[in-house]
């Protein structure tokens, strides 16, 4: 050990003597110095370098990527160039990977554990290859002696996992870099989030563990205790750190974090806080050690302050602040609230974008996402003030009632019927950061429930675009699956608009009724009432095997027809392959995991269409719930 002068009386002792367990003893420091030589503790450090290296350049791939397709999308693209070889070659190689990247485990259990699409298992797995063998592949993996120094097993596995920290808080960020300079959105990286947690975790506890096994094989529990809480032993001082990492994997699972939401939100946050407080404690400034830590602040905070003081309309540093958005809320069927907020000034936002809204006359602790119903093009002013100076347009909110904040607004809105108050607003966030409208001839989309709010905001988007600007997207078609009929009340006007605002032959909408007192029911054009309610007016006649080619957007001239009704769940497995036939086309969905995960079987299955060479692409985006 350094600072341990020689003893001349232990120059001949061997390092089998029990006396010669220091570096005063001449063989002991002869072991120690060669230990050394042949496994050097400064050279782990670079372990950490190349983990930092590694997403470094893994963002920097992302991002030109990302630069390429904003590049492509600037316009409409020309159908006429898909037939070039190395076009054609590209697009079929992409297939070949979506093929498999696409299909996701289906049933329950898998379900409650969250597991990704196979291609982001894939790509997990690579990861934890590239760990393992960074971990793993040198030997030895102990030292002689304790004394020797920490084992190389526990240091580098050690450092990997604090290099891994700056990135974990990168990705968790509601407004960060990453999202810049990727173009993904947050949910989606918080999948990312949580996956790279679990690795961190898995390697400290490969760092832990050496440090218990080395004193138990040099002198059994006697040693280990004496090591363990030795003045200044990072044994100790290790155990905090690793209970609050441990704490914030676990309950993260999705079944606990969806079922007990606010209370992991506030939790999550207070254990990420004390877990990089006592890294700090437990790396004790080794090295370069605290720049990791210090790295993780200067990212954290550069969230906190974009958050706060440019995507918080209200304490933006453009706008008036702590003055909320003047808001409407309405109960709809269903246990569904609408909420009608006056965008502020400037604002603007892309179709499936999502907003945290808070209310402080409700509750000024709770600030929850919600989907924009609504397209930035498509919105009207449905709010008027006498003095306000914020541009015409409003975001639409559908929210549904659950547990926690949720179920308070549901019943502070029952009990106070059409009502008014404040809102704070918090985004945009998420969504698809390109111009899918220049790129793709056709558009599905499929949603569950709730998952409407997405895609109406799209068929909006889309079809406002079609008819005003000159896109390459041809073809708009929305599948929509509810529980009961009544449900298509939440959003009859804003489907009865499109509907009649003309030039829409070429968008086709079909409803899916799954609750059981419509499998009896034969299918009908669904119809808008003078009342605003929804009429089942005309019967269609068809097999069992409906076809959305059969679902017009209006069931006769001149009437505010809907789109067509079906009974039972969406056969998606049949349905999506035989709406795939434009050359390129963009399947989007936003609903239930269930839902999900059929749709995105289905759309692997399809690719066989561009490898056959029927169509040049298709591509699938699903939204995500529960961020």
């Amino acid at each position: 050990m350094e600072g341990v002068s020689s003893d001349p009386s232990l120059n001949s002792v061997p390092l089998s003597d029990l006396r010669c367990r220091n570096d005063s003893c001449l063989a002991f420091e002869t072991a120690h110095n060669l230990s050394q030589k042949e496994v050097s503790y400064y050279y782990q450090y670079e372990y950490g370098h190349w983990t930092t290296w590694l997403y470094v350049i893994l963002i920097f791939i992302f991002t030109l990527a990302h630069g390429l397709r904003m590049w492509n999308d600037r316009s409409p693209r020309s159908r006429t160039i898909g037939r070039r070889p190395l076009r054609v070659l590209h697009f079929k190689a992409l297939a070949a990977a979506r093929y498999f990247s696409y299909r996701r485990f289906s049933g329950k259990l898998l379900e409650w554990l969250g597991l990704p699409s196979y291609g982001l298992l894939a790509a997990f797995l690579l990861l934890a290859l590239f760990f393992l063998l960074l971990t793993f592949a040198v030997r030895p993996y102990y030292r002689q002696f304790r004394g020797f120094g920490s084992p190389p097993l526990a240091i580098r596995a050690g450092l990997m996992a604090i290099a891994c920290t700056p990135i974990l808080l990168a990705l968790s960020g509601k407004a960060n870099i990453i999202t810049l300079l990727t173009g993904v959105g947050h949910e989606k990286l918080n999948v990312i989030h949580r996956w790279v947690a679990w690795m961190c975790f898995g390697l400290s506890v490969a760092h832990t563990i050496p440090f218990i096994v080395a004193p138990l094989r040099e002198g059994g529990y006697a040693a280990l205790h004496e090591q363990f809480y030795s003045p200044g032993g990072f044994e100790y001082t290790g155990v905090p750190p690793l209970a609050m990492l441990f704490g914030l994997v676990v309950l993260s699972i999705p079944y606990l974090r969806h079922r007990f939401y606010e209370a992991f939100y506030h939790l999550h946050i207070l254990l990420a806080i004390s877990y990089v407080g006592l890294m700090f404690w437990h790396s004790g400034n080794l090295e370069d050690s605290w720049a990791y830590l210090w790295a993780t602040i200067a990212v954290w905070l550069a969230s906190i302050l974009a958050r706060v003081f440019y995507f918080n309309r209200s304490l933006n540093v453009h706008n008036q602040w702590i003055v909320g958005s003047p808001t409407r809320l309405h109960a709809l069927p269903g246990n569904m609230t609408r909420i009608d907020v006056l965008a502020p000034h400037g604002f603007s936002w892309q179709p499936g974008q999502h907003c945290f809204l808070r209310f402080p006359s409700l509750s000024i602790f709770d600030n929850h996402p919600f989907t924009i119903a609504n397209s930035c093009t498509a919105s009207r002013t449905s709010l008027k003030t006498e003095d306000h100076k914020w541009d015409p347009q409003s975001m639409t909110f559908f929210v549904r009632s659950h547990t926690g904040f949720t179920r308070k607004l549901s019943k502070y809105i029952k009990s106070n019927a059409d009502i008014t108050a404040s809102a704070w607003v918090d985004g945009p966030y998420g969504g698809i950061l390109r111009n899918v409208e220049n790129a793709f001839d056709s558009i599905i989309l499929v949603a569950g429930g709730a998952g409407i709010t997405s895609c109406l905001a799209w068929l909006q988007h889309i079809s406002s675009r079609m008819k005003l600007e000159a896109v390459r997207t041809r073809s708009v078609r929305l599948i929509w699956a509810v529980r009961e009929v009544d449900h298509l009340e939440w959003v009859s006007s804003e489907l009865s608009e499109i509907s009649n605002a003309g030039s829409n032959e070429n968008i086709d909408v079909s409803f899916y009724v799954t609750g059981s007192g419509s499998l009896s029911d034969p299918t009908y054009h669904i119809q808008l009432s003078q009342t605003g309610k929804i009429d089942k007016e005309i019967k269609i006649d068809t097999n069992e095997n409906n076809d959305c080619e059969k679902a017009s957007p209006s069931a006769s001239s001149g009437s505010r027809g809907l789109g067509v009704q079906h009974r039972g769940r969406p056969p998606l497995a049949d349905l999506i392959p035989s709406m795939l036939t434009s050359p390129r086309s963009l399947v989007i969905a936003c609903g239930p995991e269930s839902m999900k995960i059929d749709l995105s079987n289905a759309c692997a299955q399809a690719q066989k269409k561009v490898l056959n060479g029927e169509v040049e692409e298709i591509a699938l985006w699903t939204e995500t719930f529960g961020w």
